[in-house]
């Protein structure tokens, strides 16, 4: 298993476009940079990520949010320079679950790209690395709950290449990856 921790990862990819794209794990020093990204989102963006509209982020979601072990909590930022203080694009995170013994390890994901970037292969990059450390750590199947409006997301996960279960209970759609 893959022993990460906050600024241990980073790697240089690119966007559809060609665009150079850093993909590197978040840290405590990326609260600024991610409360600017939260605030550049749409309020459908955030509705479709929280499931709920958060105009700001608070000072506790933003420790909740960046303040990880890297153990049972990961959480990848793409910015399109590599610099350290480059402005956030997207962010890829995913939480393990509580598993009963003998059970196969389990994460929930969540992934949001800045409105103006989506549809550039931001989000599938940062999938393709979460999946690859979520592997690493051993963790046999990812959930994610998404609203059935979110097509973007939907379409995401289903062009990624893993096997994908879906059903449908209470209004949102419950992915098994």
């Amino acid at each position: 298993m893959t022993s990460l921790s906050a600024g241990s990862f980073a790697t240089d990819d690119a966007t559809r476009d060609g665009a150079p794209v850093r993909i590197r794990s978040i840290g405590p020093g990326d609260k600024s940079r991610l409360a600017a990204f939260h605030g550049r989102l749409s309020t459908e963006s955030v509705y479709f990520r929280f499931f709920e509209f958060k105009r700001e982020l608070s000072a506790r979601d933003l420790r909740y949010l960046t303040e990880l072990d890297f153990d049972r909590r990961v959480a990848l930022v793409a910015t399109l320079d590599p610099a350290p203080d480059s402005p956030i694009v997207g962010v890829a995170r995913f939480d393990i679950l509580p598993t009963p013994p003998g059970q196969p390890r389990r994460a929930e994901l969540g992934i949001v790209v800045e409105d103006a970037h989506q549809g550039r292969g931001i989000g599938t990059i940062l999938l393709k690395h979460l999946l690859a450390i979520a592997h690493d750590k051993g963790i046999a199947e990812i959930t994610a709950e998404v609203l059935p409006q979110n097509t973007r997301m939907l379409e995401l996960v289903a062009s990624s290449g893993v096997r994908v279960r879906q059903s449908l209970a209470d209004g949102v759609i419950h992915l098994l990856l």
